[in-house]
């Protein structure tokens, strides 16, 4: 009884931690895999060390890491952002038929590559395309986020939970998934989500009008030009040299000498008698340094968006996304602004909007920065370490005549695995490699587009569901389940098991939550004498798609901030759609995979 209470306890700090939301879910993967493994080392029979680290290796670590580089092939040759232009078009000027293909298209995408970066593709697209139809973003974004994952759960591909339940499946004797078994359900899914957010989900949308960058995040009055006097102690010295930054937490943005624009090397340049500064920082700081540096401030100036934007700077938004180098570190830490080249002028943290103090705000996935940097200097921003979803008109530069390599590349790992021919891990390792030989990837660019995140989120939550099966723990909880629920019949008892993981997966990672519950399902099936696919099943589809929390899924945080959304929008919005998605799940499951 030792180990399970060791188990348990394991269990509860990580529900705890990834509920707090203080550490890391990653990390909290790690610590549930080092503490595992230590344990393991003084109780016999509670973890080997192979079984420790088996999660590195796992068939559903190394088939996510692949489709994470196959869905990568097919964004850098423009090969999806091809198709959702081109259906767009046909939506000609209705704004019900423009939501729906959008909508639509996002989802069909999302069953073949991975959720976030369909999103990641999608959102500029939809941005761009919601300023020419007039409509709010905010009417767009959340319906998208939850299409692609809605549409995830129609294939094995679709999401890297699918994979890895079916990994875990076999890890306890049952067949694998094949690629298309889940699409009688998730097809179903997917034509609740459509008819739900176009008839339903729509109305219950707010309706927020985007405004300027400098508005929404009320940067104005943190903005202020500054003139520089002969007699000023800056005349002669650098930003750096006068400690602008440390003393009075004040950053130039621009100087303009004579009819020059400068905007680079700012932090360096020798000031001049004359200078014009646009300068951010609060107006204590701002003050603090009119008076030691004897600086005139122009009280008539005003700014917006014209006034950080020029032919040579942008400015734009970036969301940090799950794989970003920033996420758990601050700006300041990160060196991001010298190593970037690029100014964050504000934060926004779940709808509160930060501007003091920028450099040592600590972020978190789903935190939107406002950038201001050069236009060439900008784009690399969406590239590893930083990994930042950009607002940007402007699509990356893209292999357009490798599209067709890409597509035929993908279409092949599907044939290959949905025929039998191979198992999804072979087939997809052949396909990155395929993509790398065929240029439409280079092999750094197939090494960036690995989510570490994910992977090592994978790795440390795989242990824990062999040390519940190992210690007898799964075995326990299943029982105890099932003295509540057994009298309710096969039906009610998946119905909860349902129910449990949405809740589970609305409050920490997904895929954790599989790992916990897919082998308490399994025993419970078995201590009822049934058969444990439906139950699988059960866990897969609710683990698949968390709808009620921005946190449930990193497509719905990745839009939170972007669309100006409230928790309590996805509480409105993604409830309904989750009790649906439950009902439908009671009635199919025992219809299509029966007990």
């Amino acid at each position: 009884m030792l180990d399970i209470g060791l188990v348990c306890a394991v269990i509860v700090i990580a529900f705890a931690l990834f509920a707090s939301e203080r550490v890391r879910v990653d990390l909290v993967a790690m610590l549930i895999l080092a503490t595992l493994a230590v344990i393991g080392q003084f109780r016999v029979g509670f973890l080997s060390a192979e079984e420790a680290f088996s999660g590195f290796s796992n068939e559903a670590t190394l088939t996510i890491g692949a489709m994470f580089i196959l869905s990568s092939g097919l964004t850098k040759t423009g090969a999806i952002g091809w198709l959702s232009r081109r259906l767009t078009e046909v939506a000609g000027g209705s704004d019900t038929r423009f939501f729906v293909v959008i909508i639509a298209t996002a989802g069909v995408v999302s069953a073949f590559i991975n959720n976030t970066a369909a999103v990641a593709i999608f959102l500029p697209v939809v941005l761009a395309l919601a300023r020419e139809h007039g409509m709010s973003q905010s009417r767009l974004l959340m319906p998208l986020s939850f299409a692609s994952i809605v549409g995830g759960t129609c294939t094995l591909i679709g999401t890297s939970t699918n994979i890895l339940v079916s990994s875990l499946a076999t890890d306890h004797g049952l067949a694998p998934f094949s690629m298309f078994e889940l699409t009688k359900l998730g097809a179903v899914f997917f034509a609740i989500g459509l008819l739900y957010l176009t008839f339903v989900g729509r109305r219950l949308l707010p309706d927020r009008a985007a405004t300027s960058l400098t508005r929404k995040y009320e940067l104005a009055r943190y903005l202020t030009g500054l003139d520089i006097p002969a007699h000023s102690p800056l005349v002669g010295r650098s930003a750096a040299e006068a400690r602008l930054n440390q003393l009075y937490d004040v950053t130039i943005l621009e100087i303009i000498r004579g009819h020059t624009q400068i905007h680079t090397g700012l932090r360096d340049m020798k000031l001049e008698a004359g200078d014009f500064l646009l300068a951010r920082g609060a107006l204590d700081g701002i003050l603090e340094m009119k008076r030691h540096e004897n600086v005139e401030i122009r009280a008539e100036a005003k700014y917006a968006d014209q006034s950080l934007t020029s032919a040579e700077t942008v400015l734009l938004e970036g969301i940090v996304s799950p794989s970003s180098s920033l996420v758990g570190s601050t700006l300041q830490e990160a060196d991001f602004r010298h190593l970037s080249g690029v100014f964050a002028l504000a934060v926004n943290k779940h709808g509160e909007t930060l501007r003091d103090k920028v450099g040592k705000i600590r972020l978190d996935i789903g935190d939107t920065l406002l950038l201001q940097g050069r236009r060439g200097s900008v784009d690399h921003l969406a590239d590893k370490p930083y990994s930042l979803v950009l607002q940007t008109l402007e699509l990356p530069e893209v292999r357009f005549g490798k599209a067709a390599y890409a597509a035929v590349i993908l279409a092949a790992v599907v044939g290959l695995a949905a025929t039998g021919v191979t198992s999804i891990l072979v087939a997809a390792t052949v396909g990155c490699i395929a993509m790398v030989v065929t240029h439409c990837l280079s092999l750094q660019e197939a090494y960036n587009a690995i989510d570490w995140f994910v992977i090592f989120l994978l790795a440390g939550v795989i242990p824990l569901g062999i040390a519940m099966e190992n210690t007898g723990t799964a075995h326990l909880i299943a029982s105890a389940l099932l003295d509540v629920t057994q009298t309710w019949g096969p039906a009610a008892v998946l119905s909860m098991f349902y129910l449990l993981t949405t809740l589970f997966a609305s409050v920490m990672s997904h895929n954790a939550a599989a790992v916990v519950l897919v082998p308490i399902g399994i025993a419970a099936a078995q201590e009822l004498g049934l058969d444990p696919r439906p139950f699988v099943m059960a866990v897969t589809f609710a683990a698949s798609s968390s709808l009620a929390t921005p946190f449930g899924y990193h497509t719905n945080l990745m839009v939170y901030v972007q669309g100006g959304y409230r928790f309590a929008d996805y509480l409105r919005v993604g409830v309904p759609l989750n009790l649906l998605l439950w009902i439908a799940a009671s009635l199919l499951i025992p219809v299509f995979w029966p007990f």
